[in-house]
């Protein structure tokens, strides 16, 4: 089991400066983020937390006085990605204090607190400290919140917000290290996170996504009897013209009473289950909590409780003792389950955990071949899934506008939708009807066509 320093304490090496912090010029700042939502959601909170204390954000481009980035550790390429990011800015914005948060943080403290240019590195636990050290630096006092707190002020150029329920996991699945950089399941108390919504809501955003590190987790560890499918059904009764979208959520926690809960029309009939492995063995292998006929078996429930919902996936390739025969189950498995969408990883070794262990080890160029037919299998999927909604008027939340002049947003199904540009449906949710296709991507013109099946 990973022992983690004892990064608290006030004499910690790892609360030392790796150098000197500059005078501030203008009491600035820009974050960094990477990884999940639930990280979009605390660079967020430490922005509210920044701007509570008097420092203001500067955009992209800018150079702010202090630079925070937000780190996630869940493959070596995101711990490689981090400390590439770190140097990048060192070269580039020699006088901006850099600090370094998030998972990766928690996990590497001393070998980030080595590299040149970094000013502290802090658990996401240890906000408080660091902040306090940056508004002592500025002459400024520290801010009324603290964070502990789920506060929130806005998600800044987005169209979408998360709202973070559950931080923590305790499965300990055996390839993971997130369980101990993250700590033991913690939920919020569900009127907490209705008040944060009904925020979000006044500040014109038209989809919420209810987020956590183990989100089916929600509820055990508080005094209320109240679960995750309570969380759904009141945030949908917030406002019946705001969507409301589940995150990452293991299968066998999509059960009864959450998919009732998610029949509610505002309710996105989408649910991401991570799958890893379609072999019996490596399940059981990874510590997982079922096997491919239980997954299965969700499929079913689920799509027999919801109408045409999506369905995504995660699948972790070249796992240790994966075997050919192993990655064609899974391969055979995901074209049979119709996935919608599928994100493939390269299993990652992370030292510490039980899989670190295991042999033998599968050789990258094997791992990169079974990528590559997976990824292939995953475009052919999602072209299928899309293919189905040509002719439907869908409801499209418009988020970006690209160079090529058309809008893109996302369906209740997460289908990627694009619609030539109008600023004003910017970050609303948008009647669309389609009418083409391009791969996993539908084209379409903004208003009902008669002929169309409405998706509403």
């Amino acid at each position: 089991m990973l022992v983690l320093p004892d990064c608290a304490g006030r004499n910690s090496p790892f609360s030392q400066r790796s150098h000197s912090l500059l005078p501030l010029r203008s009491k600035t700042f820009q974050i960094e983020t990477l990884g999940c939502k639930v990280n979009q959601y605390d660079s967020q909170r430490l922005a509210e937390m920044l701007e509570n204390a008097g420092f203001s954000h500067v955009p992209p481009g800018e150079t702010p006085d202090l630079w925070f980035v937000n780190t996630c550790t869940v493959t070596h390429a995101a711990d490689r990605k981090a400390r590439q990011l770190i140097r990048r800015q060192n070269r580039e914005a020699p006088r901006s204090g850099i600090f370094v948060t998030g998972c990766y943080a928690t996990l590497e403290k001393d070998l980030i607190a080595g590299i040149d240019g970094v000013n502290g590195v802090y658990g996401p636990d240890e906000w408080d400290r660091m902040l306090e050290a940056v508004c002592s630096q500025a002459g400024t006092p520290p801010p009324g919140i603290r964070s502990s707190d789920f506060g929130l002020n806005c998600f800044r150029g987005r169209a979408r917000a998360c709202v973070k329920i559950q931080d923590g996991c305790d499965a300990f699945c055996s390839y993971c290290i997130v369980p101990h950089v993250r700590g033991r399941p913690r939920s919020r108390p569900l009127e907490d996170a209705l008040e944060e919504g009904r925020r979000m809501i006044g500040h014109g955003f038209r989809e919420l996504v209810l987020t956590g590190v183990h989100l089916g987790l929600y509820g055990r560890d508080l005094s209320e009897s109240v679960e995750l499918a309570d969380v759904v059904s009141a945030f949908a009764a917030l406002d019946r013209h705001v969507r409301i979208r589940l995150s990452s959520l293991e299968g066998p926690e999509a059960n009864g009473r959450l998919l009732a809960a998610m029949t509610s029309p505002n309710v996105c009939p989408h649910l991401h289950l991570p799958l890893q492995s379609a072999d019996a063995e490596v399940l059981r292998a990874m510590g997982r909590s079922y096997g491919p006929v239980e997954f299965y078996d969700v499929l079913e429930t689920v799509r027999a409780a919801l109408p045409d919902p999506a369905i995504s996936t995660d699948i972790i390739v070249g796992f240790p003792g994966e075997s050919d025969r192993a990655f064609r189950n899974t391969l055979e498995f995901c074209e049979n389950a119709g996935f919608s969408r599928i994100h493939v990883f390269n299993y990652s070794p992370r030292p510490n955990t039980v899989a670190y262990g295991i042999a033998p080890r599968i050789d990258q160029a094997t791992a990169g071949r079974r990528s590559e037919a997976l990824r292939s299998l995953a475009g052919r999927l999602g072209t299928e899934w899309a293919s189905k909604f040509l002719g439907r008027n869908l409801r499209v939340l418009y988020e970006k506008t690209e160079p090529d002049g058309w809008m893109c947003g996302y369906s209740d199904r997460y289908v990627r939708v694009k619609a030539p540009a109008d600023a004003a449906l910017l970050g609303n949710l948008t009647t669309t009807s389609v009418h083409r296709q391009e791969g996993c991507e539908l084209m379409g013109r903004i208003g009902e066509n008669a002929t169309g099946q409405s998706d509403d």
